[in-house]
């Protein structure tokens, strides 16, 4: 006798309990959801009696059929587009996301503005001032060594000066520490780049809807302004195998999953990346069908009250949640792919993968001192072949 296992059965063995009926399994002849006779099929077999009970994920679309009834719906099938969740930002970009292009800007400026005041202060100053500040070239290097931590070859003497100077040491302080706290904050978390949270937002962006062929017909029927958007933009794929691939590699496709589905297939390790992170983000207005998942039974069934009495008090006690969490449960377990959760207030690894933009910086840095030092000794070797 073959197994038979799973959350209708789990639901259909209650019920049989509670009304004291023993449970004999029949197959049907054929898969009645695709072959081409396959309802005919279905409803002769309901005709001979060869079986009363249809579970196996059927819901209430079966009731248009005038020799079926289904049950009271015991879980809502819903299916919705999803699309690739976004990439994280490139660590080296944690430089440029601690300000605003704004914020930028107003610190150029305010730069250009105090190495200015810088040098007419100390041009116009009563007091003899070292020759270092009277020029623009040597204020711009002054003003660069102190916004760095680097010691100055020499202090201000003026009063006024001075004071410039102190209040450009504290803004350089101030602003040294709170860049260092948010760049240290953005190399361990770089953050991700902005999610695809609407239709209009998928339409807006250059992710295409994708679906087999066997979809054209439904989304032909379907009317409404997102129907006529997906069908002028979608893309078709030979298997839906392909879909999901075009969407894990390239993520320049859309495509609509079950949510049961996609959630066991988050249990089992499909659609998580190497830190155990969702492949697959859905859109919450989205939703292209739903229905509800129910048992279906010959029209005029005498046991129909009873079976929607006891799935409602399945339901209401919440049974199904259990089961489902249960199976959830145990696809993690047997695809050893758990996420180890790490609490905000515990120890992080800080490690030198985390510091990798830190050292472009440093090495462009020195490439740029390098170049420096190479024009400084060809411009002194030139002035001395002129002299």
């Amino acid at each position: 006798m073959t197994y038979i296992s799973g959350l209708e059965m789990e639901l259909l063995s209650i019920v049989l309990q509670q009304m004291n009926m023993t449970f004999i399994p029949v197959f049907p002849r054929g898969n009645f959801e695709s072959e081409k006779n396959g309802i005919k099929n279905f409803v002769t077999s309901l005709f001979l009696k060869e079986y009363y009970i249809i579970v196996g994920n059927v819901g209430n679309t079966f009731s248009l059929y005038p020799y079926f009834s289904s049950t009271n719906s015991y879980f809502i099938m819903t299916n919705r587009w999803y699309v690739p969740c976004p990439d994280k930002y490139p660590r080296w970009s944690s430089i440029f996301k601690i300000l605003s292009v704004e914020l930028w800007l107003i610190l150029i400026i305010s730069f250009v503005f105090v190495a200015i005041s810088t040098t007419l202060v100390a041009r116009y100053s009563y007091t003899s001032e070292w020759q270092g500040y009277k020029t623009l070239k040597s204020s711009f290097t002054i003003l660069c060594a102190v916004i760095l931590g680097v010691s100055v070859s020499s202090m201000p003497r003026s009063p006024s000066l001075r004071s410039l100077f102190l209040a450009w040491v504290g803004f350089s302080f101030a602003f040294s520490t709170v860049f260092q706290a948010f760049l240290t904050t953005f190399l361990i978390d770089s953050g991700y780049k902005t999610p695809i949270k609407s239709m209009d937002e998928l339409f807006a962006s250059d992710i295409k809807p994708a679906y087999t062929q066997i979809y054209n017909s439904f989304f032909k029927i379907s009317d409404g302004i997102e129907s006529l958007q997906i069908k002028r933009n979608h893309v078709n794929c030979p298997s839906f195998e392909v879909c999901v691939a075009w969407a894990k590699d390239h993520k320049n496709v859309s495509i609509f999953f079950f949510d049961k589905d996609i959630e066991g297939s988050y249990a089992r390790g499909d659609f998580v990346g190497e830190n155990s992170e969702p492949l697959f983000c859905k859109i919450e207005d989205g939703v292209v069908s739903s229905f509800g998942q129910s048992i279906v039974m010959f029209h005029g069934d005498p046991l129909m009250r009873r079976f929607n009495e006891i799935i409602d008090r399945v339901v209401e006690a919440g049974l199904r949640k259990l089961w489902e969490s249960l199976e959830m449960n145990l696809y993690k377990i047997y695809s050893r792919k758990i996420a180890i959760l790490q609490l905000f207030d515990e120890y992080y690894s800080f490690n030198l993968s985390h510091m990798q933009p830190a050292f472009y910086l440093l090495l462009i840095g020195w490439c740029l001192s390098a170049f420096c030092f190479m024009v400084e000794v060809l411009h002194i070797r030139l002035l001395r072949k002129r002299n």
